[in-house]
């Protein structure tokens, strides 16, 4: 039975984002076509913190067993009460149907974080370009709905590419962020039906003339992200103001084996203490899985930086597809899904 009150406004103490807690589906509601919102708050009592953009890692009980998904926090980071997930039922996605099927209210799902270096927060001034397809739009409406609740004068303009008008995550709430924030200027572009326009970097250049002197932040398909991240590169926006976000998803099971006769190499946590075997020739967040040590992660792939670590001390053999910058590796941060140790290893988590 709940016998807390529920009404009562108070400071929370802070959900522990450095491992796995119980959160409970609180409500839940269809935002688009196959697009459903839950609304979660931690079964314990807590608050979470997070920076707008970030993500949480869920453990999800579908038909071939438990799967991790990370799934973008869409609500406000000013908020107090809860998260909100707002999940796209993928049509091979067993994860996201599960959600869809089992997550109602008064359920629980455990969860992990937040996590993600995907947030507005290192960039200088508040001049921004929000672009987004499809579902991927979900961190930059935490994003716009941070900034109006804080009250955040944001110079922005705001890029929504989606299918077509009734597939449009959130569009009944734009209108209300434009009164909110008067130097919001946003442009929905539907890719089917009469009104279609396909985004092109042309179509970027005269959507958002001064595309050079803003802070892009872009969300979507793989395509979708070069072709901006090349029409950014092409306008003369400096890649330190650009950040992108992936949202394809891969299982850790997928990585390949290391050998059997490989080397061990030990991975300490250091804020934790968490150690683990690793050997050599396969990937740490993989053996992290292995050992039940909980990571974030996405892309698996070093794509999309979703579990991006700092290195404290050893020596790894790392590949990069994208996901990391190279004044991060200079600064001591390795991708644990592309990094295979070398050596004993201490990572700041």
């Amino acid at each position: 039975m709940i016998t807390e009150n529920v009404w009562e406004a108070r400071r929370k103490r802070a959900w522990p984002s450095d491992r796995w807690g119980m959160l409970t589906c609180r409500a839940a509601w269809d935002d688009a076509p196959g697009v459903r919102t839950f609304l979660l708050t931690p079964t314990e009592g807590s608050r979470i913190a997070h920076n707008p953009g970030q993500y949480m890692t869920f453990r999800i009980e579908t038909a071939g067993g438990i799967s991790e998904r990370c799934y973008t926090i869409a609500s406000s980071a000013a908020r107090n009460g809860g998260i909100e997930i707002t999940v796209k039922h993928q049509p091979d996605g067993a994860a996201s149907g599960a959600l869809h099927e089992t997550l109602k209210v008064g359920a629980e799902i455990k969860a992990f974080g937040p996590s993600g270096q995907f947030t507005p927060i290192p960039f200088e001034g508040k001049k921004f370009a929000l672009i987004a397809a499809g579902s991927g739009v979900t961190p930059l409406l935490s994003i716009l709905r941070t900034a109006a609740d804080c009250g955040i004068a944001l110079d922005c303009v705001f890029v929504h590419v989606t299918r077509d008008e009734t597939t449009a995550i959130a569009a009944d709430e734009i209108p209300v962020l434009h009164r909110k924030m008067p130097l919001l200027v946003s442009h929905t572009l539907p890719s089917q039906g009469p009104h279609a326009t396909r985004l092109d970097p042309e179509v970027l250049s005269l959507l958002i003339p001064d595309l050079a002197d803003r802070n892009i932040m872009c969300c979507g398909p793989d395509a979708f992200m070069a072709m901006v991240y090349d029409a950014a590169m092409g306008a003369g926006v400096p890649p330190a103001n650009y950040l992108q976000e992936s949202f394809t998803f891969a299982d850790v099971a997928d990585v390949e084996d290391a050998a059997t006769d490989a080397p061990l190499r030990r991975i300490t946590f250091a804020k934790t203490g968490v150690t683990f075997d690793c050997p050599e020739g396969m990937n740490i967040l993989r053996a992290a899985k292995d050992a039940g040590v909980p990571m974030p992660s996405s892309c698996s792939k070093g794509e999309c930086g979703s579990c991006k670590t700092f290195k404290h001390s050893g020596e790894v053999n790392m590949t990069n597809a994208g996901g990391i910058r190279q004044r991060e590796m200079d600064r001591g941060f390795i991708l644990p899904c592309t990094s295979r140790p070398l050596t004993d290893i201490i990572l700041d988590r």
